[in-house]
């Protein structure tokens, strides 16, 4: 079963706001998902587009985010 298309999602800046509430749900039930699903979370994450093309220490930024939420 996959859990992500492969094609790399992109939105309209309209729709910002409401990627944000996706990324802040996803979040938040974040201990609740299972591992594979956190890794393959992280993995789109990693190469999901952006207005910001280049974000240094991305990995360990999206670790940090998740870490600080539920610590």
């Amino acid at each position: 079963m996959a859990f992500v298309e492969d094609k790399q999602f992109k939105y309209p800046a309209e729709e910002e706001c409401l990627v944000r509430r996706l990324g802040s749900a996803v979040i938040s039930a974040w201990p609740h998902l299972p591992r594979e699903v956190q890794e393959k979370i992280f993995d789109e994450a990693k190469i999901a587009w952006d207005r910001e093309h280049y974000v240094s220490k991305l990995p360990a930024k999206l670790d940090a985010i998740i870490r600080r939420r539920h610590s």
